[in-house]
């Protein structure tokens, strides 16, 4: 039988610092009143858009686009997504959408999010680089809204099926090459919510 993963656990999200060498980068949005849902409250599937879009955002800025995916013959697919909801975000607000990779296993991805409120516009990005990759040393001020985690698969871009990810994603999303030597890359089941 195959390798099931575990869901987060509260242990699992202990740890607020950053524990890997993944890049992190950082997006911004602003909430749209359509967004809400009746309590006042940005829609929980919303959070879907934001986490995608920020994901999108990241490989693009990595010099992933959609035209560098294709040539390499694969595309990224969600199989799963994870997320806590801590505060709530209303209209107006100016989130900012903080992502990483934390581990990639054959055709698996795991990529964690946090989502913090924005003090300022969504283009006053003071003391970001234009790039939106965090310095790792950058601290995000205040307490996440949201934290969540996406599986996503590599797969092959005219069958669908799963196939191991290019080694040279490793480099550029975990900040670390492929180890073909050891299995020696970072475990999505430890404490890797971190900001």
């Amino acid at each position: 039988m195959g390798e099931i993963e575990r869901p987060m656990r509260d242990d699992d999200r202990a740890d607020v610092r950053t524990t890997s060498a993944s890049p992190r980068f950082a997006t911004h949005f602003k909430v749209r009143h359509y967004e809400m849902d009746a309590l006042g409250h940005v829609n929980n599937a919303v959070y879907l858009h934001y986490l995608e879009q920020a994901a999108y955002e990241h490989s693009a800025a990595a010099d992933f686009s959609d035209e560098r995916t294709r040539d390499l013959g694969g595309i990224w697919i969600v199989r799963r997504h994870e997320i806590e909801y801590l505060r709530p975000a209303t209209a107006g607000d100016v989130l900012q959408v903080v992502t990483w990779a934390v581990a990639f296993k054959g055709a698996r991805a795991f990529r964690d999010y946090a989502i913090y409120r924005h003090e300022g516009g969504p283009d006053e990005t003071s003391g970001l680089p234009t790039d939106r990759f965090l310095p790792p040393d950058h601290v995000l001020d205040g307490e996440p809204l949201v934290r969540a985690r996406t599986l996503w698969v590599w797969a092959d871009r005219a069958s669908g099926r799963p196939r191991r990810i290019p080694a040279e994603l490793y480099a550029t999303f975990l900040g670390a090459p492929l180890d073909d030597g050891a299995d020696t890359r970072s475990r999505p089941d430890t404490k890797t919510y971190s900001t």
